[in-house]
């Protein structure tokens, strides 16, 4: 099933109270950019994700997606917000379903905290699309508590947000790579046996991707990755683990807004402290982190203990190409995921994953597998 629109009073917009959400085309690249640029995620480090040098370049990586802008009827200049929605097929109860991921939701700062253009954007989500018929899922930052009471409260017009687990984010310095050469790339003939071996892991948990032989094949490193950028762990002729190295900088950027209270006066000295330890440096407010993410990660249970090696060649690996830091994401459940914090310096961001779904809709009826989606989707 992909995405489709749905007929309102113009096709691919909606109105509401006033504020028009519309599907996003070209013409909008230069104003969803500036959105994104200038509403940061504010932590103890500020960062920006941008889509630069077009936000189109980055849509359908799989599966389909699509942009909303929201901005004042009358005022069209007036910029509300934006949010994204991407079908893509992912592993639930562990078989393949369509399912929708709900993001990128970005508000300037004018307009938040305001629950009418939140009730409408979520009448909106259902106005212009399809995925109120599918599993729908978001993720929530664990520290962003007023933005995760104010969705699971289950107010009058908008979805219900069910949490379902945590998901861990993990930066790591590409200094802590080590050549081990346990690793060799994917060549066409290992597009059966990974996609088998792959698929098979990650049906162990929720909203984790499915692979395809057909994706697997049409890939031409025209958004950061080819079939060889897949590194394969294996035993005689059998794939036995499996780590992407996925490079979206080209189309994708994380850039440093700032930081708190005392960060930014002591981030010199920390940055000499992190060169010394192997740990990530925090680039100056303005400079883009140069970051790769370490996807599609897997390993079979007899191949568990060789998880830091795998990880280490695949940071030599991402050194290589001229990043300074890997992110891996693992659900806060998989024990790869316990082993890896306890012997490498990572910077581990928390989020939570929630399923959406709506009042006369079905909720999803999930089982207590753990979620872990693709990081480099979210």
């Amino acid at each position: 099933m992909s995405l489709t629109l749905r007929q309102s009073e113009t096709p691919g917009s909606f109105s509401a109270a006033g504020v028009t959400y519309r599907l996003a085309v070209p013409n909008d690249d230069r104003t969803i950019r500036d959105l994104l640029r200038k509403n940061d995620m504010d932590s103890w480090a500020r960062m920006s994700i941008e889509r630069e040098p077009s936000f189109f370049h980055g849509e359908n990586l799989v599966g389909q997606s699509s942009a909303v802008i929201a901005y004042m009827t009358d005022a069209p200049e007036q910029v509300i917000g934006t949010y994204a929605m991407a079908e893509q097929q992912t592993h639930v109860n562990g078989r393949p379903m369509d399912t929708a991921y709900l993001g990128a939701l970005r508000v300037n700062p004018e307009y938040r905290h305001k629950i009418r253009f939140l009730k409408n954007g979520f009448a909106s989500v259902r106005a212009l699309s399809g995925i109120d018929r599918l599993t729908t899922f978001t993720s929530v930052a664990i520290e962003n508590s007023v933005a995760r009471r104010l969705l699971e409260a289950n107010l009058r017009g908008m979805p219900r947000y069910t949490p379902v687990g945590d998901f861990d984010s993990m930066g790591i310095s590409t200094r802590q790579g080590e050549p081990v050469e346990l690793l060799q790339p994917a060549v066409p003939g290992d597009i059966p046996s990974l996609v088998e071996f792959f698929n098979a892991s990650a049906a162990s948990y929720q909203f984790s991707p499915v692979l395809s032989r057909q994706w697997l094949a049409s890939l031409t490193g025209s958004f950061g990755l080819r079939l060889d950028d897949f590194w394969l762990l294996k035993n005689g002729q059998d794939v036995c683990g499996c780590i992407a190295i996925w490079d979206q900088r080209s189309f994708k950027q994380i850039v440093s807004r700032g930081y708190r209270f005392p960060l930014n006066l002591l981030r010199g000295s920390y940055n000499l402290y992190a060169r010394l330890t192997g740990r990530l440096a925090l680039p100056r407010p303005g400079k883009q982190l140069e970051q790769v993410f370490l996807s599609f990660f897997a390993l079979g249970k007899q191949a568990g203990d060789s998880a830091n090696a795998v990880v280490r060649e695949a940071l030599t690996i991402a050194r290589r190409k001229g990043a300074q830091v890997g992110t891996l994401g693992l659900s806060a459940q998989n024990p790869l995921g316990h082993r890896l914090r306890q012997s490498l310096r990572a910077n581990v961001y928390r989020s939570c994953i929630e399923t959406v779904h709506w009042a006369d809709g079905a909720e999803p009826a999930l089982d207590t597998r753990s979620p872990q989606p693709e990081v480099g989707l979210l």
